[in-house]
């Protein structure tokens, strides 16, 4: 019992200090910009109280573009300190052997299979239409260089060195691999805070910590995170209303409709399932006890 408090006291370390470095350097983001638009007259400080709160200062139009380039900047600082710190502490070092881990063959099918889930997942999410509370904020940052690359590289890069090496792998090497892909992909879920993305993150969090096991290669999962992130960012930058357009009344049944979706997911699903079979046959058996193909390397 000692040693599972232990665990669960590391694991909990991470994820604080994961929220906490977020909290810290976007409110320091947020008071670097709010004194810098008042020094170039954007906005008017009447008192510290004012700045304290920022909330109303944030949200006024003349800092609309400040905004986005606040939360962009605080989002990639504390991106690149948690990766440092998960360094520091040896809860993941990413290698440069991480490159040469995977057979390109194993590599295309993962990344298929991550391909053809995420098509397969939307349709399931969009089916229990739940709410999206950062919609609006991503459309925003998308338009943003440096929020661009934060959502479509930096961030999936951190989220899977956490996620899946740090988290995933430090439970496999204690517990029933399943036990610890399952709990590595809820606590995935929960922390993105937003209901679609709950959800969403906690399934394809299931399929990247089944593939992680598989492979042993973090390559794999961080490749296919990126390829999720980079087509949500795509969709939200050139089709920002693509969710949210009716299909006009009478140009195709409803039920023509509910046909053609569940259709289309089981097509996708059972692509899944063929690229999963495929991939767990290319791979040779997975050592026990299960490690990282990059550790000691």
């Amino acid at each position: 019992m000692k040693n599972v408090f232990k665990q669960a006291g590391y694991i909990l370390l991470l994820l604080l200090a994961y929220l906490a470095f977020q909290v810290f350097f976007t409110f320091v983001a947020v008071m670097a910009a709010i004194f810098y638009a008042d020094a170039k007259g954007y906005i008017s400080i009447a008192s510290f109280e004012q700045v304290l709160d920022y909330g109303d200062l944030m949200s006024s139009p003349a800092m609309s573009d400040i905004s986005v380039w606040t939360v962009s900047i605080g989002l990639f600082v504390s991106s690149v300190a948690m990766l440092l710190f998960l360094y520091c502490i040896k809860g993941y070092r990413l290698r440069l052997s991480i490159f040469k881990s995977m057979p390109l063959k194993s590599l295309f099918l993962s990344t298929m299979l991550v391909l053809s889930s995420m098509f397969a997942l939307n349709i399931f999410v969009q089916w229990l239409g739940l709410d999206d509370n950062m919609e609006v904020l991503f459309g925003d940052i998308v338009h943003n260089i440096l929020g661009v690359i934060t959502i479509s590289l930096i961030a999936p890069l951190l989220e899977e060195v956490l996620f899946r090496g740090a988290i995933q792998g430090y439970m496999m090497r204690r517990y029933n691999p399943w036990t610890a892909i399952v709990c590595a992909a809820l606590i995935f879920g929960v922390t993105h805070m937003n209901p679609v993305q709950i959800v969403y993150a906690a399934l394809i969090g299931v399929i990247f910590g089944w593939i992680y096991y598989r492979t042993g290669s973090l390559l794999s999962v961080i490749v296919g995170h990126v390829l999720n992130n980079s087509m949500a960012a795509v969709t939200l930058l050139f089709f920002p209303e693509s969710n949210a357009l009716p299909v006009p009344e009478g140009v195709i049944p409803p039920e023509a409709q509910i046909v053609s979706e569940v259709m289309t997911f089981l097509f996708f699903a059972a692509l899944s399932v063929y690229f999963a079979v495929k991939l767990h046959r290319a791979q040779p058996p997975v050592p026990s006890p299960w490690r990282d193909v990059t550790e000691g390397v």
